[in-house]
């Protein structure tokens, strides 16, 4: 792990009041995790562009690598991997609001959509803000979406044929070049030219936040391993949920 992360994860310490953004809670780690490729621990971040995000996940680092998988069309998709995928990753466990059934989804997104990421993750935006004393702050990635359908949208707003939306997820780069991954609970990034159903929510500052962490996004070209977790029961919930999702918006 990066040393200079390293010595933030170490002096953290929660605030008394949160910053400005953070008005959906802070992000406290609890323990450390194993992961397939590196011991990781957590930290603390007023993470106020991450609101309303749901269920708790946790994402093993374990994936198909050079593989094919099939859609609902039995049709043969290669799978999208990332250049940042080998970088070191750090986890944080986070506070979110629950939804458990499509329908509970549906009421808790002002947006719903199907989209595919433009960019390679490595060259979307990524941002991260740090405490006066250097400690990390809070943290996201911008990714823009070519939307190719509108199931949900506020009154009022025309978000035509692209958008941009806030993911729980970034690259820190510190001055000597040297990268870190920071996720929130596990949260995988959408893969770039890769088909989802996104459900989105205002964080009240003009942009829409996934909600539901990992489960407020559902691969349907079958061209993402890494959407669908290798922990047994988080499989089956997210398998589960993402049926539920595809019967009621009617999408493959």
């Amino acid at each position: 792990m990066n040393n200079k992360i390293k010595q933030e994860v170490e002096k953290i310490n929660i605030p008394k009041e949160l910053h400005k953004r953070s008005e959906m809670g802070i992000l406290k780690a609890k323990n450390e995790r194993q992961r397939s490729r590196k011991n990781v621990k957590g930290i603390v971040v007023a993470a106020g562009l991450l609101v309303s995000i749901g269920i708790l996940s946790l994402v093993n680092n374990n994936f198909v690598k050079n593989s094919t998988t099939h859609d609902s069309d039995q049709n043969t998709v290669a799978i999208t991997e990332s250049a940042t995928d080998s970088i070191d990753t750090i986890d944080i466990q986070a506070k979110y609001f629950v939804y458990e059934t499509a329908d509970k989804l549906s009421l808790g997104a002002d947006i719903v959509l199907v989209a595919s990421p433009i960019d390679d993750f490595a060259n979307r935006e990524h941002h991260s803000t740090k405490f006066e004393d250097g400690t990390l702050q809070d943290f996201y990635t911008l990714t823009n979406l070519n939307v190719e359908r509108i199931i949900k949208q506020p009154e009022g707003i025309n978000i035509g044929s692209q958008m941009q939306v806030i993911e729980p997820v970034s690259i820190i780069t510190e001055a000597d070049k040297q990268q870190t991954k920071v996720t929130a609970d596990g949260y995988r990034e959408m893969k770039q030219g890769r088909r989802y159903i996104i459900f989105l929510k205002n964080n009240g500052m003009g942009g829409y936040s996934i909600i539901n962490m990992n489960n407020g996004k559902f691969n349907l070209d079958g061209g993402d391993a890494q959407d669908i977790p290798t922990n047994t029961n988080e499989k089956a919930f997210k398998e589960r949920l993402k049926k539920d999702v595809q019967s009621k918006f009617n999408v493959k």
